[in-house]
């Protein structure tokens, strides 16, 4: 069950994005005043593709997963967010709606912005705006590199780059824990489940990785490098 909290404030906050330092005192109070902060835990959907965007989101703490979902509810996983680190998405400013949905991959704790204060922010502070267009621009970029990827890799392809990925961009380290089922796995390399626990077997016994449940390990990164590469 989600939780709603307002212990924090923005002005004080260590974790505030770094977008904003770019805002004037008196609009991060705005900001301050209109949010709320709400707990979550490992599992609950913060939005469901289709819902109104009535907020923009930060999240201070744990980690979601933003999956892209058809009508019959099969997703592809584009991305992870952590700390601090904002999820606006592309309706904001077209047609108001979540063309994402997110949820939470373990104890999870975000801000709600107000999206019409966020708005006023963005029309009033050209700084601001220019810094917040090359922060989704990046996401732009990361989003269209992966679903050319994806397009165009083959199984073991994929499953190299979500390893490479969640080393380098997400927990920083060649040896890392994980909140990621089997089937997110498969979910962000855009195969089956079945296929995901099979090349991951595979690069177990070929020596290039080791894994136990959650704990992975990339022993011989240039080989995983290479398959990735290779496609």
């Amino acid at each position: 069950m989600t939780h709603f909290v307002k212990d924090q404030d923005c002005t004080k906050c260590d974790l505030k994005s770094n977008l904003f330092c770019f805002l004037t005192d008196n609009q991060l109070d705005n900001i301050n005043e209109s949010r709320l902060e709400v707990n979550y835990k490992k599992g609950e959907v913060l939005f469901k593709k289709g819902g109104p965007l009535t907020h923009i989101i930060c999240i201070s703490k744990g980690m979601v997963k933003i999956c892209l979902e058809n009508n019959n509810g099969k997703q592809v996983l584009l991305e992870l967010i952590k700390p601090v680190e904002f999820i606006i998405g592309p309706g904001f400013l077209i047609d108001e709606h979540h063309h994402f949905t997110v949820s939470a991959i373990e104890d999870t704790r975000a801000c709600f912005i107000d999206i019409r204060i966020f708005k006023e922010v963005i029309s009033k502070n050209s700084e601001f705006l220019m810094e917040l267009i090359k922060y989704l621009n990046k996401h732009i970029i990361r989003h269209s590199d992966k679903i050319s990827n994806l397009a165009h890799k083959h199984m073991h392809g994929k499953m190299a780059d979500t390893l490479l990925y969640l080393a380098d961009e997400v927990y920083h380290s060649d040896t890392f824990e994980t909140f990621l089922s089997r089937q997110d796995l498969a979910n962000i390399s855009a195969i089956t489940k079945e296929s995901s626990i099979r090349i991951l077997k595979e690069f177990k016994d070929d020596g290039i990785i080791d894994f136990n449940n959650m704990r992975f390990e990339i022993l011989k990164k240039d080989s995983l490098l290479q398959i990735s590469k290779n496609g």
